[in-house]
């Protein structure tokens, strides 16, 4: 069973706060506060008996908050998304503000899809105090990265999902160091827009953590 985290985050009114949010909230916060609103018993419990306890509490989430917060449970009890691809999509989905649906294949964003891989390791770095996942992605997700840059039309692979590198170079056989690749102003501007995106969440995330510490 997964420790819980209570003792070192037992702000029980933020985490009521957050829960009830209309609001985007990300994972790890949504996690947490379950967690401290449980007192621990969230990773014990069928889904329904938490989703009925934090109803009774007042505090129920918002279907894609709530979806956000079964995907995080998934992660740390079922580490799928490391070698399934199918299982990676549906936690970037919901992730990022959708609610998954596993039967659809989409290409998401190059934005989710670094985004998902930086929430995934904020939920584990509470729980399992890992510090890099990189290493232990399987190929499948790492290919289902890589086509998410090409269809979205990056040529370039952005610094954030260098994980995929092989993958992608079998995808994009070009070398990243041509002058009218990288000065390209297009790209540049994804690039860019890559990092803006998931800087944004991350300071979200760790704003909305510290505050569920009294």
């Amino acid at each position: 069973m997964i420790g819980s985290v209570k003792s070192s985050y037992n702000n029980e009114v933020k985490a009521k706060e957050l829960l009830s949010s209309d609001m985007f909230i990300p994972a790890t916060a949504l996690v947490i506060s379950a967690d401290i609103i449980t007192s621990g018993n969230f990773f014990a419990w069928e889904i329904e008996t938490t989703f009925d306890f934090l109803e009774e509490e007042n505090c129920l989430p918002e279907p894609k908050n709530r979806d956000r917060l079964m995907g995080a449970m998934s992660i740390l009890l079922n580490p799928a998304f490391l070698w399934d691809a199918g299982a990676f999509m549906a936690v970037s989905q919901t992730f990022n503000g959708v609610l998954a649906v596993p039967e659809i294949w989409e290409p998401l964003t190059p934005a989710n899809v670094a985004y998902t891989l930086d929430e995934i390791e904020a939920v584990y770095k509470v729980y399992n105090n890992t510090k890099k996942l990189d290493p232990l992605y399987a190929e499948e997700p790492k290919i289902f990265m890589a086509a998410c840059c090409k269809e979205h039309g990056v040529s370039v692979l952005p610094k954030e999902l260098m994980l995929c590198k092989d993958q992608f170079h079998r995808l994009y056989d070009l070398p990243e160091d041509i002058p009218d690749i990288v000065s390209n102003p297009i790209l540049e501007r994804k690039l860019k827009e890559i990092t803006t995106y998931i800087q944004k969440l991350t300071q979200l995330r760790a704003n909305l953590v510290s505050k569920l510490k009294k």
